[in-house]
């Protein structure tokens, strides 16, 4: 999951940083967005894995079929004993376009367990009609069992459902088809390296699902924390360029308006040496929270560009609604009522906004920037505390007070 993906989602919301935390025994993440989206982070990679698996099974299927095939051209064997190595092969490319097709995660674990299934009963039928194969019995079911754990890309619930119903129909086949000549030592001995290869198995699996999923977990928060202004708990700069690049692409192949509003804390540096820089940093703070409660837009990323200055997205907002939400912003901030003896305005802290607004995409994402910036000023030579909004054009933006 990425936590910038979207221009606003989590970024509007003040950071709070929660513990990791993965199941013990199921080896999942408990949050089921993270766990849904580590899943999908893999997917590729997983199916890639998968195919791989195909491809090998295949392929020795292959070698199996050619090397009967020569034994039979010698007089040794029959036709009929290239049949069996012939099914894994056309299993394995009928797995191919299964796994192929899957679009999902959850479509990819289904798919699997499904040719496991068939597998499991073409292998133990082959065994049946040919009981020479029945001594390969037990490193079978441990390399078997093994693989299910550690090598199909399922998580550790469902590999166990999976690898308990092999070694059921593995142990119940084994036992009514072979136990009348086994001692009770075989037997025993046998069933022993069954419960140990499930308890192995397990125990590897279930620390590697829970260390990738861990390790997924903390790359979200470092993430998170690059993309977080540590003082006021919104988006930072880096947050904010990302999003102006990903908003200004992808509102260009839409064709969408992109508004953006530079906001700026009028007289701060008088604010600043009148309380000091702990109450400076306290009303920056407070500045935040009021834009973020104000904003309230889905998709709007609220940032701190840097000192007292501050930044709205707003992605498919035309220019009349973004200086309408311009206002809306100065009205937000003179109602906190925060004081500031220095100030022109009421004695409390203001802001001046400038309000640039993108429908063409001629130029560069820098551009838009520029205006905003430009309009800020305009707001502040105007008086301050006000808000002046401008489009972008291709050739000389129009300026109006907002």
């Amino acid at each position: 999951m990425d936590p910038i993906a979207g221009a606003g989602d989590n970024a509007n919301r003040e950071f709070e940083l929660k513990p990791v935390a993965v199941t013990r025994w199921t080896a999942r993440l408990v949050d089921a967005s993270v766990e849904q989206s580590y899943l999908d982070s893999r997917f590729h990679d997983d199916r890639r894995r998968v195919l791989v698996l195909m491809g090998f099974i295949a392929g020795a299927g292959v070698l199996i079929v050619f090397g009967r095939f020569l034994a039979f051209l010698d007089g040794h064997g029959s036709l009929l004993s290239m049949l069996p190595p012939i099914v894994p092969v056309a299993v394995a490319a009928l797995g191919l376009g299964v796994i192929l097709r899957a679009k999902s995660p959850q479509a990819m674990e289904l798919s699997l367990l499904s040719i496991g299934v068939v597998v499991v009963g073409f292998r133990f039928s082959v065994m049946t009609v040919q009981p020479v194969m029945a001594g390969n019995w037990l490193p079978l079911m441990v390399t078997s069992l093994f693989v299910i754990y550690l090598y199909l890309p399922v998580r550790l619930a469902l590999a166990v459902v999976f690898a308990s119903f092999y070694s059921a129909v593995s142990v119940t086949w084994w036992l009514t088809l072979y136990g009348a000549p086994l001692s009770g030592e075989q037997i025993y001995f046998g069933l022993l390296w069954i419960v140990l290869a499930n308890g192995l198995a397990f125990a590897a699996a279930n620390a590697l699902q829970r260390g990738q999923r861990m390790q997924y977990a903390q790359k979200l928060i470092m993430q998170q924390l690059l993309a977080t202004d540590a003082l006021t708990g919104i988006a930072n700069r880096r947050s904010f360029d990302a999003a102006l690049d990903r908003e200004w692409r992808r509102c260009g192949r839409a064709g969408l308006p992109l508004s953006l509003l530079m906001i700026d804390v009028d007289h701060f540096k008088a604010y600043n040496d009148r309380f000091g820089h702990q109450k400076g940093d306290e009303c920056l703070r407070r500045m935040a929270r009021a834009l973020v409660d104000c904003v309230g837009h889905p998709d709007a990323l609220v940032g701190r560009y840097g000192g007292e200055e501050f930044v709205c997205l707003l992605p498919g907002t035309d220019q009349r609604s973004a200086a309408k939400m311009a206002r809306r912003v100065t009205a937000a901030v003179d109602r906190a009522a925060i004081s500031h003896p220095a100030s022109l305005d009421g004695n409390r802290v203001t802001v001046s906004v400038g309000v640039a607004t993108a429908d063409t995409f001629f130029g560069d994402k820098t551009d838009l920037l520029t205006l905003a910036d430009e309009l800020l000023y305009a707001a502040k030579n105007g008086g301050r505390n006000r808000a002046v909004a401008g489009e972008l054009a291709s050739k000389q933006p129009s300026v109006r007070a907002a």
